[in-house]
């Protein structure tokens, strides 16, 4: 029976033999790595021919007289690893940790756990040392591997606290039967060379002309002492050696064999368990990550697979929306760097065989994805190939530092490392102490590196790690500073920098955006002559795709923006605290103003929050409002109601509903227990460790109706499939949190058509929150997405709205936001993007365009009296409305424009019948289905 098949992937490694722990001589003997199960031979029709057999591993065994690692002339103490896990009766056991074993000179086993801490000794007696399963009260044991590694196992000593008065031999140890090798005319080579064809070809050299040889090779060539007396490996025949993959790509249906430039040695062709799963756009994905870390110029649709070195690409940004895959691109992606290299290696520096171009990776992520990371690669490398570490929440930093440790000092129990952003900051000197052995880092949800100041970022920085991939579904949230600041850490000084880049592209694209330089040719031409450029630079190593890919995949979606009525009792709310606040908006700042903004946020969900508020607790006590007793306390909160009820009543489908404010949950979820409804929550006071299990309970038992969700702290990793109904009840200003949110429902293995509705509470700060977004959206399509057509747009993205304006309720609107975009009827109209000929300062009245010119704009220094001056700020909002109101279009092309005045027809059902019932709380509908 094979006790190895539900262990962690272990790296390929030599097995030692008494006397013998060189390579060459473990080849002599006819030992290989564990890990290889195929037979290698290297012949040669040539009168220099060389030919070796070797058989598959064999158990090790024991011997009652000379135990395992132990001399009885010197009774020295050996050092093995071991894996444990509690006593089950499970069918299909697995191991619970990895751990250390010492033999003892009384000819016992003390185990130890990955922290160092003894967990007893067991006597050895008679038993096979390998083959056994270990007992020690509640706990098993199994022998992995023998420590022979100097530096591991010093690592090993210092961890279980072991003395140990010399460096061990390895003795004693019966081997596998040996099998000779048959030589022709020359000994055999003296290392180890995985998989080796019988082609030769010409010596490849170096640009200086001598031969290209593996650094591994080139070392013992270099090393005439060797325990063996074998003759070393001829330069020559080093250079005539043609390496083949590990998987053939002729047995393969439809391999995904990686690009190439004409140094490498070896194809790289991905794992068929994982390549078979991998639709069009993740194959792509995946060669495009591997690209980039390879070091290798990436062109988009270029058919070649021979690609050139590019040196100043190291990492990537991968920035595809959300559900697309981005986690099972990686997974691919790292499974495939741990088994292969295109540079054949046969020991690193540390004398430790290599099986891939990486041994090491660490992962920083959200604290709630951890475990979304963990079950996908479980999902993906099943019967644990790969040794996937995660810190418990309940360790204590102690422990916490021990494992990190552990997991960079012990090379073949744990590849994979998964910390959150924040426990980075607490084991940042373990990793930066052993910063050499990490080959890769990957940062999902990378958008949280966009503060240069930030500490995280810096630990990150600090640990100089080459290859780095960054994933994120929204990069750019504000600005180009922020994207300088996560390109930078990506690929350091391919944008210069920061000074030369805010010279040559911020200030540049920001001047030819101002509203003042439409008229000024030069500087127009030249931000659209910088923003190309960088397009054009960071292209090579951003991937940018949207939704629209799972068009094919999924059921179809239907958005709907739907614009509520506020109810009498919040438009009193906002008149006593704009006439009775005492606020004065002139020395007001964005941030000054903050308190305020969340204050008409909360009145624009429910009134009843508005008593709670800090700011109106600290600032405005004395503006009295009126009771706050009724149901219905806001005209998005009488449409959900409806809309919960209708779905309740009518079918059998369940409903997510999202918001950004705990306080807010609390009300809905106050409903829903008085109507009946059974309801699932998470937010941020929900326990790490509880999280998968409510989203499980949620997906698979009917009968939850209601999965009440804090935007937040769950709004990214989630699959709440078991919905088919998203309710995102408010928004935020960053778009990035309302983006992943809504895409809760719209994933892999959805089955029902699904409908996600946002409510904005009509004419006000919600509607400017919402075109705020759109704007944000718009710079991200600009830099990200492969559309041609987005380098040529000359938005203004960044302009800021005026404070006045956010505060100002509009009662007079259907929605304003569509009478900036259009002036249509409103019968299922949509506007198309053909009929966006041109801006609409085009369109402007000459004497407006005149007025925005620098000739025709007074100077500072001249005094105009304030009816010349608040003319020419009307003239300059024209101009300023229409460059945001083709913007905005862009951002809307698709959406039917709906006016419930004027047609029944909301698209669907339930939201139609909502409207029947409650007539009076929807102004205006933008509708968008099969996106």
């Amino acid at each position: 029976m094979n006790h190895y098949v539900n262990k962690p992937f272990k790296r390929p490694r030599m097995v030692g033999r008494p006397g013998r722990d060189t390579l060459s001589e473990q080849i002599h003997t006819g030992l290989r790595p564990k890990s290889h199960h195929s037979h290698t031979k290297i012949t040669n029709t040539s009168s220099e021919t060389v030919k070796l057999t070797y058989a598959g591993p064999k158990s090790l065994k024991t011997s009652v007289n000379a135990p395992v690692g132990v001399s009885k002339s010197s009774q020295e103490v050996s050092l093995f690893t071991a894996n444990y896990r509690r006593v089950t009766n499970k069918k299909n056991k697995t191991w619970d940790g990895d751990g250390y074993a010492n033999m003892t000179s009384d000819d016992k086993l003390k185990f130890y756990n990955e922290a160092g801490v003894s967990l007893g000794s067991v006597p050895i007696k008679d038993r096979d040392l390998y083959e056994t399963i270990w007992r020690i009260g509640s706990t098993e044991f199994q022998i992995d591997y023998r420590i022979s590694d100097q530096e591991e196992l010093s690592s090993v000593q210092d961890i279980c606290k072991i003395k140990v008065s010399h460096t061990l031999g390895i003795t004693d140890i019966p081997v596998a039967k040996k099998h000779k090798a048959t030589i022709e005319s020359k000994p055999p080579i003296q290392t180890f060379i995985p998989k080796i064809t019988t082609k030769f070809k010409p010596l490849r050299k170096h640009l200086n002309g001598e031969p290209k040889v593996p650094p591994a090779q080139k070392q013992l060539v270099d090393q005439p002492t060797v325990k063996s007396a074998l003759p070393p490996l001829s330069q020559e025949l080093i250079g005539q050696i043609t390496y083949s993959p590990l998987f053939d790509p002729v047995s393969i249906k439809d391999p995904l064999i990686m690009n190439k430039t004409e140094n490498h040695k070896v194809s790289v062709i991905v794992d068929p368990l994982l390549s078979k799963t991998l639709r069009p756009h993740q194959r792509e994905g995946v060669k495009f990550l591997y690209d980039c870390v390879m070091n290798m110029v990436h062109t988009k649709g270029d058919e070649s697979m021979i690609l050139e070195r590019d040196d100043d690409i190291k990492g990537c940004l991968l920035a595809d929306e959300m559900g697309l895959g981005k986690t099972l691109m990686t997974i691919t992606l790292i499974w495939t760097l741990l088994k292969q290299t295109p540079y054949p290696t046969i020991i690193n520096q540390r004398g430790v065989t290599l099986a891939g171009e990486i041994s090491k990776v660490l992962i920083v992520c959200p604290v709630t994805l951890i475990g979304n990371w963990k079950k996908e690669f479980k999902k993906w490398l099943p019967m644990n190939r790969i040794g996937v570490l995660t810190l418990h929440s309940r360790n204590s930093p102690t422990e916490d530092k021990a494992q990190v440790r552990s997991f960079l000092k012990v090379p073949r129990t744990y590849q994979v490392l998964i910390v959150g952003y924040e426990k980075l900051l607490s084991i940042k000197d373990e990793l930066q102490n052993e910063k050499r052995n990490l080959d890769l880092v990957i940062c999902d949800e990378g958008h949280r590196l966009k503060n240069k100041d930030s500490k995280i970022l810096k630990v990150l920085q600090s640990l100089d790690i080459e290859k780095k991939i960054v994933l994120s579904g929204t990069p750019i949230q504000n600005d180009l500073e922020e994207f300088y600041t996560i390109i930078d850490f990506i690929n350091p000084g391919i944008l210069g920098s920061f000074g030369r880049f805010k010279r040559e592209y911020i200030l540049p694209i920001a001047r030819s955006r101002d509203v003042n330089a439409k008229q000024n040719q030069t500087l127009v031409e030249q931000g659209l002559l910088r923003s190309d450029q960088l397009i054009e630079i960071t292209k090579r190593f951003i991937l940018r795709r949207t939704n629209e890919i799972l068009q094919q995949y999924l059921p179809p979606r239907t958005d709907l923006i739907i614009f509520c009525k506020p109810t009498a009792e919040q438009v009193e709310a906002f008149h006593k605290i704009l006439t009775e606040g005492q606020l004065n908006f002139s020395n007001m700042t964005f941030n000054s103003s903050l308190g305020l903004i969340t204050l008409f946020k909360k009145i624009c969900n429910s009134t009843r929050l508005i008593k709670t508020d800090p700011y109106y607790e600290e600032r405005l006590s004395q503006v009295q409002t009126s009771s706050t007793s009724g149901k219905f306390t806001s005209g998005k909160l009488r449409i959900l109601l409806s809309l919960l009820h209708e779905l309740k009543t009518k079918t059998d489908e369940k409903v997510v509903v999202i918001s950004n404010y705990t306080q807010t949950l609390d009300i809905i979820e106050g409903h829903c227990s008085s109507e009946g409804y059974t309801s699932a929550r998470l937010d941020g006071s929900t326990a790490t460790k509880t999280r998968d299990q409510i989203v499980t309970s949620f997906n698979n038992d009917p009968s939850i109706f209601v999965f009440l969700l804090s935007a937040k702290s769950g709004g990214v990793g989630l699959n709440l499939i078991g919905a088919s109904r998203l309710v995102l009840f408010d928004n935020d200003w960053n778009p990035s949190i309302d983006l992943q949110a809504m895409s809760r429902i719209h994933r892999d293995g959805q089955r029902r058509p699904c409908f996600i509705y946002r409510l904005v509470t009509t004419g006000c700060i919600d509607e400017k929150i919402l075109q705020r977004q759109l704007m944000k959206i718009a710079l991200s399509k600009k830099f990200l997405d492969s559309a041609t057509d987005q380098s040529k747009n000359d938005d203004d993205l960044f302009q800021q709205e005026e404070l006045k304006d956010l505060f100002t309720i509009n009662l007079s609107t259907l929605s304003n936001t569509h009478d900036l975009i259009c002036n249509c009827s409103g019968e299922v109209e949509v506007l198309e993007e053909e009929e966006i000929t041109g801006t609409d300062e085009a369109n402007a009245q000459p004497e407006y365009q005149a007025a925005a010119t620098p000739s025709n704009n007074p100077p500072a220094s001249i005094w105009i009296n304030a009816l010349e001056a608040q003319k020419i700020i009307e003239k300059e909002e024209i101009l300023r409305n229409g460059t945001k109101s083709e913007i905005m279009r862009k951002c809307l092309l698709g959406y039917k424009h709906i006016d419930p005045q004027k047609t029944n027809d909301l698209i669907d059902e339930a939201m139609n019948n909502v409207f029947d019932d409650a007539r009076q709380y929807i102004t205006y509908a933008l509708v968008k289905d099969s996106v």
